[in-house]
């Protein structure tokens, strides 16, 4: 007798959408989950790598199984606008940032609207 084990997990898609009318700077500490195929402007010296968004453009930056408690692509972001600059540095602040449901909970596909 043989037994086949088959996992319902999928993979969930993971964004950065520029929802204003003006070019953000994204600047992401980059893990091992993060996989976009957007190049980055420039690498900073400490370790960010810097991306440009015009107005509209959506960027994918990776992928989570399920739940972001693990995976998260990165582990540092800043998104720069012409007034104002969004730092976050721990998981809990930085999953604070994805857009959320009506009624609470993470919308998925997951997503960070700058607007």
């Amino acid at each position: 007798m043989s037994l086949l084990l088959l996992g319902c997990d999928s993979y969930i898609p993971i964004s950065i959408t520029n929802k204003k009318n003006e070019v953000i700077k994204v600047c992401i500490k980059e893990n091992t989950h993060f996989l976009s195929d957007k190049q980055p402007k420039l690498k900073t010296k400490d370790g960010f790598s810097v991306y440009e968004l015009a107005s509209g453009e959506r960027m994918e930056i990776g992928d989570a199984i399920a739940e972001l408690d693990n995976d998260i692509p990165f582990y540092s972001i800043r998104i720069c606008t012409s007034n104002d600059t969004i730092s976050r540095n721990t998981h809990e602040d930085i999953k604070a940032l994805f857009d959320k449901k009506t009624f609470g909970g993470l919308q998925t596909p997951y997503n960070i609207s700058v607007k």
